[in-house]
């Protein structure tokens, strides 16, 4: 009985990992068959999932992000 249970939460946690990667899962199949020469550029979605905000009220104020320091381009200070 309890092995079965074991074997049952098993399949559900595979399954909600694979539902909640299902987006990029799709991407990466149709970006392998454009590689491979099958497909077209209009079928791969170009924004995958983006991190960084999307408006600018939502970012950090400017002089304290991570590019803030001269030697990686920023102001000199």
């Amino acid at each position: 009985m309890v092995r079965k249970l074991a074997l049952w939460l098993t399949a559900v946690a595979g399954g909600v990992l694979i539902a909640g990667q299902w987006p990029d899962i799709r991407r990466y199949v149709k970006i392998k068959s454009l590689s491979m020469g099958d497909g077209h550029p209009e079928n791969v979605p170009a924004g995958g999932r983006t991190s960084y905000p999307q408006r600018p009220e939502d970012s950090a104020p400017e002089g304290t992000g991570d590019f803030d320091a001269a030697r990686r381009g920023g102001p000199a200070q």
